[in-house]
């Protein structure tokens, strides 16, 4: 084999392993590629939930917060009819 050959058969060679090694490459970016699609849509789900759970939040301290009002008025109604129950009696005794 003449020098010429012989390194016409290297670069064949060599052709041939870069060659493989783009398809691997290949491979392996559509592979990645595939995964940044799924972590992307799997970001934007979890995106979409803490959205969700935030709003959540957000109705659950309102609904808290009205129920302590509404429980804040039911005592303060309850108070005032001991109130009323006291002047009655009040004036029921004054009456006598």
């Amino acid at each position: 084999m003449t020098d010429a050959e012989q390194k016409l058969w290297n670069f064949e060679v060599s052709l041939k392993e870069m060659l493989n090694r783009l398809g691997e490459l290949k491979t392996e970016n559509q592979d990645l590629a595939n995964k940044n699609e799924s972590l992307e849509t799997q970001l934007t789900t979890q995106k979409n939930l803490i959205k969700d759970l935030e709003e959540n939040n957000k109705n659950v301290k309102l609904a808290e917060t009205m129920s302590q009002s509404m429980g804040d008025q039911e005592e303060l109604k309850q108070q005032i009819d001991n109130y009323i129950k006291e002047i009655d009696r009040c004036i029921a005794l004054l009456s006598d």
